[in-house]
């Protein structure tokens, strides 16, 4: 007979509330061993309390005693199953340790338990994207599955997990292999299986309609495959071959601008196909097997296409619907919306070749953006920098530049994150503003206005902003200072910028690509022909770094990256020397990774906020691909 539990008495609850008290005050003055011993003590009179747990297990951990906080956080878990933080706190120290396989679990589980909070929501989304998947893992398939459909997350960052987990099955995984083996330069290894062999799983079939699939086996995989289909079509023997991957690939290949590598020979025989259809011969999936090289809209039978677009529900989200909607729905409103856009005459030489270029490539093509609860500037900077306090910024109605907005997914991105906003973004392309307009109503995004304009003819605009926002575009004019003075006197006092310039260190290996590309002809041969070099680049060459990126898989990525009509380079010096011309002020570089910013502290203890430009200089020179996707930063006026 077990003896009856007494209530605590008056002497132990205050003790109880004595030591949690204490080891608050000791957590915040970062005295954490000793707030983990004002935890212990409330464990010792209370051991089924998961909160103190919890914070044992964080106390613990900010001590960098990780491995000893791991059981605090699974104690706090099993008395308590639907404990968020305890799950999240518990995936964080696993993940530490290197156990992601065993975090992914927990991520799962905190995001399972608030499915529509976004922060356990892009913790797993990071999770996901870090574990390795060398068997199969159905909580993460489903999970993942989940994630897909939910449209306000960017599924460009699912598609590289869906991967992943469709290709730890080991007949996929040869596949891929296969497929890749002597890629794109000899035929693949025995055994090559196109990827339609396999069951159209939805996890894959969702990556390919909703991303741009930035994963060189895959490509080979796809590239071959297609091939593969047209060779079988033109025969007439294409067996029982499943539309639904015919239409997802044929949605991959719009998405990448039908940039991969095809030959003489599948040139011959799309020809055959069409003298197919022109002599009457019936051939199975025709259309689907032509959009695999060609765009939809050019089809000859386009009015039959036509009104199969014009029978659809608008909710019919099938490969094929998604594939006839892109093609003949969303073209058709671009070219009106291009229409639409006032004529602005653009005077410099160097900008008038630009536009060219976004005119035939507009860039970037995105198909998804995350939508995450509105914020603050200063609170986003606050997430984004390393300063101890952030500025004070504009915030009752802050008016925004974006200055050079491309297709939109940049400009759209900030519309949606800042409380009470009013967005202005110019571009010089008609084509990309058109682009950005349908995406803004297909968003239903109001609070933004496009317009076409050059920075350098902005000079008498008479509108100041509270925050200007120009990624990746001041390096591309003739003189990036010139367009940079322009910004500064559009900028209201105490207004503050955000700024994208490339690295001249980073961007020095992609020499070795550019270097036998032709300086002009055909953009189509000359964009695979920089990928084709690419692609044949000994292994460790930092260039290589351009085979994880999405824009390395369709041609106006290629183009921008790596065949622009006008680059420039900078370094931290000469930020630093351009903020002190320009009366501005340092706030900090927003970095891909926290290990950089831990390193640069690690180096220079004395600046925490990471604000000596010429401290990384010498940190660059060290590492120099810590910037490769570019330098961003922000800035504020002074005075």
């Amino acid at each position: 007979m077990k003896p009856p539990v007494l209530p605590p008495s008056p002497a132990a609850e205050a003790a109880v509330i004595g030591s949690l008290q204490r080891a608050g005050a000791l957590f915040r003055a970062r005295r954490y061993l000793e707030a983990a011993e004002a935890y212990r003590e409330v464990i010792r009179l209370k051991p089924k309390l998961a909160d103190v747990h919890n914070n044992l297990g964080v106390s613990l951990k900010a001590a960098g005693h990780v491995a000893d906080a791991i059981p605090c956080f699974r104690r706090a878990v099993r008395l308590k199953p639907d404990y968020l933080s305890a799950h999240a706190n518990l995936a964080s120290a696993l993940e530490a340790t290197g156990d992601l396989r065993a975090a992914l679990e927990h991520r799962i589980d905190a995001w399972r338990l608030e499915p529509d909070a976004y922060e356990p929501r892009d913790a797993l989304i990071r999770t996901l994207r870090r574990c390795p998947y060398d068997k199969a893992h159905p909580g993460a398939r489903t999970a993942l599955a989940a994630l897909q459909a939910n449209f306000d997350i960017d599924q460009q960052g699912l598609s590289d997990p869906a991967i992943r987990l469709w290709s730890s099955h080991p007949a996929i995984r040869r596949g891929i292999d296969n497929a890749y083996h002597g890629f794109p330069e000899r035929p693949a290894a025995s055994g090559f299986k196109p990827i339609s062999d396999f069951l159209a799983d939805d996890v894959i079939i969702g990556a390919l309609c909703w991303s741009i699939i930035a994963h060189p086996g895959m490509e080979a995989w796809l590239t071959r495959s297609r091939r593969w289909v047209l060779d079988h079509a033109v025969e007439g023997d294409l067996g029982r071959i499943d539309p639904t991957w015919l239409a997802a690939i044929a949605l991959q290949a719009r998405a990448s601008e039908w940039v991969w590598f095809e030959t003489e020979e599948e040139r011959d025989q799309l020809i055959r196909l069409a003298e197919l259809q022109a002599e009457g011969v019936e051939t199975r999936h025709r259309d689907l097997v032509r959009a695999l090289y060609l765009p939809m809209e050019t089809d000859p039978d386009i009015d039959i296409l036509s009104r199969e677009v014009g029978a659809q529900s608008p909710d019919d989200l099938s490969p094929r619907a998604l594939l006839l909607r892109r093609s003949l729905v969303h073209s058709r409103e671009e070219w009106h919306l291009a229409e639409e856009v006032s004529s602005t005459e653009v005077r410099d030489e160097v900008s008038r070749a630009v536009q060219s270029q976004y005119e035939d490539n507009p860039y970037p093509r995105w198909l998804t953006i995350s939508r995450r609860p509105r914020t603050t500037i200063r609170r986003h900077m606050a997430q984004v920098l390393a300063l101890p306090q952030p500025p004070r910024a504009e915030e009752t109605l802050p008016r925004i530049l974006i200055a050079g907005c491309g297709t939109g997914r940049h400009a759209l991105q900030t519309a949606l994150r800042y409380e009470n906003a009013e967005v202005l973004a110019i571009d010089l392309s008609r084509a990309s503003l058109a682009y950005a307009r349908r995406m803004a109503r297909e968003l239903r995004v109001r609070n933004i206005r496009f317009a076409q304009a050059d920075i350098l003819e902005m000079g008498i605009f008479p509108e100041r902003f509270d925050l200007i926002e120009s990624s990746g575009v001041l390096h591309h004019l003739e003189d990036p200072m010139r367009g940079w003075r322009v910004l500064r006197r559009l900028l209201a006092p105490r207004g503050l910028m955000r700024l994208a310039f490339y690295s001249r260190r980073a961007r020095l290996p992609l020499d070795d690509v550019r270097r036998d590309v032709p300086d002009r002809g055909d953009m189509m041969k000359r964009v695979r022909t920089a990928r084709r070099r690419t692609y044949g680049l000994p292994d460790g060459h930092a260039a290589k770094a351009l085979l994880r990126s999405a824009d390395f898989y369709a041609a106006s990525g290629v183009r921008d990256a790596l065949l622009h009509t006008q680059e420039h380079t900078v370094d931290p010096l000469w930020i630093r020397q351009a903020l002190k011309e320009l009366g501005l002020r340092f706030l900090g570089f927003e970095l891909p990774d926290p290990a950089i910013l831990e390193e640069y502290r690690r180096r220079y203890p004395n600046d925490p906020s990471a604000l000596n430009l010429e401290a990384w200089d010498a940190m660059e020179a060290d590492h120099p691909d810590i910037f490769l996707g570019m330098y961003q930063f922000w800035v504020q006026a002074d005075g």
